[in-house]
């Protein structure tokens, strides 16, 4: 779902934006600013994936540490420090968004892979 969400951002975002307003110029920088925010969210579906599983087997405690290192230890501070990286300020603050959730994704992919290969060796045993 993550996936064909992204792909109708990606292809139509004034339709989104224009859910929640019709005046021309916040259509105009919300269009891009929310391909932008949302670059990350085909990816995203992953994360989600891993979450979930992480719970179901019983490792509550890797599902939570990922959804922190998601927004607490990776988001908060890029969206403080890209925004000094790049010409656009603002623009900044939306490219951490997407950069969190790729950076997030490589984490718990990481983490999951460690993770199942042990809990399936424990659950043979």
């Amino acid at each position: 779902y993550s996936l064909l969400l992204w792909v109708a951002v990606q292809l139509v975002p004034q339709v989104f934006v224009s859910i929640f307003t019709s005046d021309a110029d916040l259509l105009a920088f919300a269009t891009p600013a929310l391909r932008i925010y949302f670059g990350g969210l085909g990816l995203f579906g992953i994360q989600i994936a891993c979450q979930m599983t992480f719970t179901s087997l019983g490792k509550a405690v890797n599902s939570i540490i990922v959804a922190v290192v998601r927004k607490f230890v990776l988001l908060i501070p890029l969206i403080y420090l890209i925004p000094h990286l790049v010409s656009n300020p603002v623009i900044g603050v939306y490219m951490a968004e997407p950069i969190a959730d790729i950076i997030a994704v490589l984490f718990t992919s990481a983490l999951f892979s460690f993770q199942f290969k042990k809990t399936i060796a424990e659950i043979q045993n």
